[in-house]
């Protein structure tokens, strides 16, 4: 079996982005002044960052029928695709944009039976487990509880991102996963949804580090009572959609490079930096040269 730097488990997505003069009210109409289509998921988006970024990658996902091109692009870029083709549409994503607002759709699309997906009965076994990081994308928590389980011992990190927000109470089969973390990220609205159903970042969570991004404020770290911020690079952000998965991707660089807890969230807000500044969560993608680079100017 391929032995991988990096295995993620996450969703593939066709991003729309719309520019728009104002965003309308409710039975209004409004004028989109410029429309771009790209890819996306939080899963890809990290893969793709990530192999950029000099790692053996790996990706397990759903994929649609509609998108055999983006699959001929993970290819292009060296990514080992372990996808379940299903006939119907990959997940669509859709940004209406103006001046510092936004209201974006989500349309669920087949990637959504990652929900269901036993990765290792899928893929009759052939998942390789010679994998020194394993990340995981979004709230697949069925799913999610099994690759807990068969990469046991193996050095995870965990993004549950805007899938936390479905939340009403907080899962057991969630802490669960948690605990069989070592790395959990969670942006700060992420955190201050969590946290109105009882949930604390404190020793015997699980994971040996907590790490909560920020945007432009950069990151905090804790370690069980202890808490340190990072700063980010001040980049111009032009769009800030995969800021997240790009951050993930050079934080676990950095991590497999031997580089401690707080430098590794520096590369990973370097690595964040070259996303913001174009539209497209896989338009400006940065080399490991030009992220230490940046990560030096922090």
């Amino acid at each position: 079996m391929t032995s991988l730097d990096l295995l993620v488990f996450g969703d593939t997505a066709i991003d729309n982005f719309y520019e728009v003069h104002k965003l309308p009210k409710v039975n209004e109409a409004g004028e989109v002044t410029k429309a771009r289509r790209f890819y996306g998921g939080m899963g890809a988006n990290t893969a793709v960052v990530a192999s950029n970024l000099g790692l053996k990658t790996g990706l397990v996902s759903v994929i649609g029928t509609d998108a055999e091109d983006y699959r001929k692009y993970m290819e292009s870029k060296g990514i080992k695709l372990f996808l379940k083709g299903v006939f119907g549409d990959t997940t669509r994503s859709m940004f209406f944009k103006t001046d510092g607002d936004q209201i974006s759709f989500f349309y669920k699309g087949v990637t959504e039976m990652l929900e269901d997906l036993d990765p290792d009965a899928e893929f009759d076994k052939a998942l390789p487990r010679d994998v020194k990081v394993v990340y995981m994308a979004r709230t697949y928590l069925e799913m999610q509880k099994k690759v807990v389980d068969l990469y046991k011992g193996r050095f995870i990190v965990y993004n549950p991102g805007y899938g936390v927000f479905k939340f009403d109470k907080i899962p057991k089969m969630f802490r669960s996963i948690i605990k069989g973390c070592n790395i959990l990220i969670l942006n700060n609205h992420e955190l201050e949804h969590l946290r109105t159903m009882e949930f604390e970042i404190k020793s015997g969570l699980g994971p040996e580090f907590v790490i909560i991004t920020r945007g432009e404020r950069g990151c905090s770290v804790y370690s069980r009572d202890t808490k340190v911020d990072v700063a980010a690079y001040p980049a111009k952000a032009i769009d800030t959609s995969g800021a997240g998965d790009a951050f993930n991707a050079g934080f676990i660089t950095a991590q497999l490079k031997g580089y401690d807890i707080y430098e590794s969230v520096k590369i990973g807000n370097a690595t964040a930096s070259f996303t913001v500044e174009q539209w497209g969560c896989q338009t400006n993608l940065p080399s490991w040269s030009q992220v230490l680079e940046r990560h030096d100017k922090i």
